[in-house]
């Protein structure tokens, strides 16, 4: 999965799409998320279908070294680290015009301890 390129410059024109349209799906996606599919696209809420791989995938604490490269895959893949932000963004979007508002808004009560432009580093390409 990865999050469409021009996610940064949408957000600054006030037309980003709904979270679910942020997410492109990839090669090999279906593996783990197939039935949150349908036609090539996100079935569902993004929200859903990211809390439902933390439950599935994230939250078991007997896993083998096996099942622990899956979690880095499946980490990899799926922005585990960044969806929220990404949500929220989505979200805040539709109820602030002003999209430094928004940035304002998440970092006062998420991030409070970064720069903006640490901030917008959260939407580069996981690596």
């Amino acid at each position: 999965m990865k999050l469409i390129e021009d996610f940064v410059e949408r957000f600054h024109d006030l037309t980003l799409p709904s979270a679910e349209k942020c997410f492109i799906l990839e090669e090999g996606d279906d593996i783990y998320i197939k039935n949150w599919i349908l036609n090539g696209k996100i079935n569902g809420k993004a929200k859903d279908l990211f809390e439902w791989i933390e439950k599935k995938y994230m939250n078991n604490k007997y896993r083998s070294q096996t099942e622990d490269f899956k979690i880095d895959e499946i980490e990899r893949r799926f922005y585990m680290k960044r969806w929220r932000v990404i949500i929220l963004l989505c979200e805040y979007q539709k109820k602030y015009r002003y999209y430094e508002k928004a940035i304002n808004s998440i970092k006062e009560k998420s991030f409070h301890h970064m720069k903006t432009n640490e901030f917008l580093e959260l939407f580069e390409k996981n690596e």
